[in-house]
């Protein structure tokens, strides 16, 4: 997306006191967001509705034994769901709700995933093309398994030839030398930490942004955070490559970045999430007997 140009000053054009008529445009700030997506405990069934899904009071008890023992960086723990009764189902999602984080794994199967309101525990749904819901699992993780192994299932080596580009794009190739020797790196398990190229900085022209958007091409894994407005995060083709693009309330871009690296930590779970997930897990059960 093409950063709004910043005119120069016109020396030719009056200033000072009395050089503003009457009906000139004010100081128009950029609205800032108004919202932000916080915690909030579930609307929960009441205890005798609960007491009638035993199966998902065993798997509540289950995903609190996960939590408390799960350490960022550790294996993820996994219940399958796909045998639980509608109504326990049903329950299960009223009481787990909705959190800040959604993602899509596009492929031959396709996973929705939507965190719920205790970070660090994902609802995964498995779909065919027809979107028929083919396994439903719970996972206790930083991020989901599945995220990390299809990122970049697709991807290539990003070459770069300069004497080729259209006349037009300008810096891209100079952004696309240094995205190339990065994720040479990460290849090999040399990238010491992430490496972030901020493109809201770079002078792009809407011809150098094409010309990198085709050049890194489309991953098969895009999540949604949203906390202050929303945040975007999208693999591509090129190995450890990340999109990550930040939006105001308003839907205007603020922040357009690439991130070489295994996941973006803003998409994952940090410990102290999980710890926190596990207290209110504890809260809510409590509630429920």
């Amino acid at each position: 997306m093409q950063n709004p140009d910043i005119p120069l000053l016109n020396v030719n054009v009056p200033f000072g006191p009395g050089s503003q008529e009457e009906g000139d445009m004010v100081l128009d700030y950029m609205q800032m967001p108004s919202e932000m997506h916080t915690y909030d405990m579930p609307v929960l069934p009441e205890a005798e509705a609960v007491a009638e899904c035993p199966q998902t009071v065993a798997i509540l008890a289950r995903l609190q034994e996960m939590l408390s023992q799960y350490k960022v960086g550790n294996k993820p723990y996994e219940m399958v769901l796909s045998e639980l009764p509608d109504k326990d189902l049903d329950m299960l999602n009223q009481i787990l709700g909705e959190g800040e984080v959604a993602a899509v794994v596009s492929g031959t199967t396709q996973v929705m995933i939507q965190e719920t309101v205790m970070a660090g525990v994902w609802r995964l749904r498995y779909q065919n093309a027809q979107e028929d819901t083919l396994r439903e699992t719970l996972e206790v993780a930083d991020v989901p398994d599945i995220v990390r192994k299809l990122a970049f299932f697709n991807k290539r080596i990003l070459t770069v030839n300069i004497d080729e580009r259209p006349a037009s794009v300008l810096n891209a190739p100079s952004v696309m030398v240094e995205i190339a020797e990065k994720s040479r790196l990460f290849e090999v398990g040399e990238l010491e930490s992430a490496h972030v190229i901020n493109l809201s900085l770079l002078p792009f022209s809407p011809e150098d942004h094409q010309y990198l958007n085709d050049a890194i091409g489309v991953g098969a894994v895009t999540i949604l955070s949203r906390g202050y407005g929303n945040c975007r995060i999208s693999s591509t083709q090129i190995n450890g490559l990340w999109r990550v693009q930040y939006f105001n309330s308003t839907d205007q871009l603020i922040l357009d970045t690439l991130e070489i690296t295994d996941i973006p930590q803003v998409a994952c779970a940090a410990q102290e999430d999980v710890e926190d997930s596990t207290e209110r897990l504890h809260e809510i059960r409590t509630v429920l007997t």
